[in-house]
């Protein structure tokens, strides 16, 4: 989906880097929760689920480039909101902690891995 938007060579580096920064944020939480021997199992659960709606994102981002329809916007704004639950859902049991607070999580580790990223890829 990155190298729709941007080249190539630097898609490939900010999903890397976007990789990285949920890897570490993921580590991070969990040391925190003192429940670090689920680890493997709460990593796989984030990048699955990040992959998955990123299959069901890369045609709405081609259509969104193509035509740039009201639709697909709406289409793609959806698709973010599914990721946000997802993610909001695998935070609230892994720390279990409720919804508000799981939702707050979820939008902090939105803004460190992806815009950290975007950031770090702007300097670089």
């Amino acid at each position: 989906m990155q190298a729709n938007m941007i080249d190539p060579w630097d898609a490939f580096w900010e999903v890397n880097i976007e990789t990285v920064f949920t890897l570490v944020f993921v580590a991070l939480m969990m040391i925190l929760n003192r429940n670090f021997h689920y680890y493997l199992q709460v990593v796989t659960a984030f990048l699955v689920c990040e992959n998955f709606i990123a299959i069901f994102g890369v045609p709405v981002m081609i259509w969104l480039t193509v035509t740039d329809d009201f639709l697909s916007y709406v289409t793609f704004g959806i698709l973010f909101f599914w990721d946000i639950c997802l993610v909001t859902y695998i935070i609230k049991q892994v720390l279990s902690i409720n919804v508000p607070a799981s939702l707050a999580v979820s939008c902090i580790y939105f803004i460190c891995t992806y815009g950290g990223a975007y950031s770090l890829m702007f300097l670089i």
